[in-house]
């Protein structure tokens, strides 16, 4: 596809059913009319799906826009992610949602008017980005996590219960797995390092926030070129719900281990074959490989670069140590940095 002149034109991918849906139209009325007063030409694609979303701006990319804006919540904003990776154009953001927490993470404005200064002023940082790769060739790239062993229900299942104490300050639900027996998971970290472990569930995070309000992993940078992968060994349903509830307020549960490590890749193997979750999509099943691609986003952000957080190093060579990287219930933390 042949690139046009797009030097003075934005394409804006908004999402008309994102957060307040009466007010959708005025938002994007103000959108418009600041950008185009300012000089600029505004193409504007309402989308129906987030796969609608990504397709879009795969296409904008090709066309040679210097700017895409994703308007709308963080699934919108999140799928617009997964076609601008190792692009020159700049994501802008308006966050138009009920929840916002990628824009909240990334210093963006809420409001119209500061969100679309902040776009034109075209200060953009390189951020991290992961993605899952199927037995099948099959790809996706995620911004804030994946998780295997996770059903898609169970996904929602927690979300509820996680907004449910968030009214009453307690759990009123647990988490029904289909499985009563306690996964297998084989691991490859780096392609050195290798683990077997039971649990329900292994958690790679790019980002400190996961679905909407989880907090579980508050040290972690969006350049450092590495993944950070959580596996709760041995913990029952209700413990593992009890936990993720805690992450609301910053909290932890005591009776639930973790361990933390550090990586750049990660292959997973699960016995029996377990969905692979990301953004609520379920991606993949039983065996995939997971990657960091380093500083591939470009992101419109008044955040200056990160220096990269100085990491303990393992200097063991071979099998990763046993299960005691990070102990919650001592309230000990070791990172274990698999380079």
């Amino acid at each position: 596809m042949q690139k046009k002149n797009k030097s003075n034109h934005i394409k804006l991918i908004v999402n008309p059913g994102a957060g307040d849906a009466v007010e959708s139209g005025h938002k994007l009325e103000q959108v418009t009319n600041y950008l185009e007063m300012k000089g600029w030409k505004v193409d504007v694609s309402p989308i129906k799906s987030l796969e609608k979303a990504t397709s879009i701006a795969s296409r904008a990319k090709k066309k040679g826009y210097k700017i895409v804006i994703a308007m709308g919540g963080d699934g919108t904003i999140e799928a617009v992610m997964r076609s601008m990776v190792n692009s020159k154009a700049h994501l802008g953001i308006i966050p138009s949602g009920k929840e916002n927490h990628i824009a909240k993470k990334l210093d963006i404005p809420l409001t119209i008017e500061e969100s679309c200064a902040l776009i034109l002023s075209d200060d953009a940082i390189k951020l991290d980005m992961g993605q899952i790769k199927t037995r099948k060739g099959k790809k996706f790239v995620f911004f804030q996590m994946a998780s295997i062993g996770l059903p898609t229900d169970i996904y929602y299942d927690a979300n509820k219960a996680a907004i449910k104490r968030l009214s009453d300050n307690k759990t009123e639900r647990e988490i029904n797995f289909p499985l009563k027996k306690q996964p297998k998971f084989e691991l490859t970290l780096n392609g050195e390092s290798k683990m077997k472990v039971k649990t329900r569930v292994v958690m790679v995070s790019n980002t400190p926030v996961i679905w909407k309000y989880f907090k579980v992993a508050p040290d972690v940078s969006l350049q450092d070129g590495l993944l950070d992968v959580y596996i709760y060994p041995d913990s029952s349903d209700s413990e593992l719900l009890s936990y993720y509830t805690a992450m609301l307020d910053g909290g932890y549960s005591g009776d639930v281990e973790i361990q933390h490590y550090l990586v750049k890749k990660l292959k997973v193997k699960t016995s029996p074959r377990l969905d692979v979750l990301s953004a609520g999509i379920v991606c993949g099943k039983g065996r995939v490989s997971i990657k960091v691609l380093p500083k591939a986003l470009r992101v419109i952000s008044p955040m200056k670069s990160q220096d990269m957080k100085e990491k303990q190093e393992d200097t063991t060579e071979g099998d990763l140590p046993g299960p005691v990287c990070y102990i919650v219930e001592k309230k000990q933390k070791m990172d274990c940095v698999v380079l």
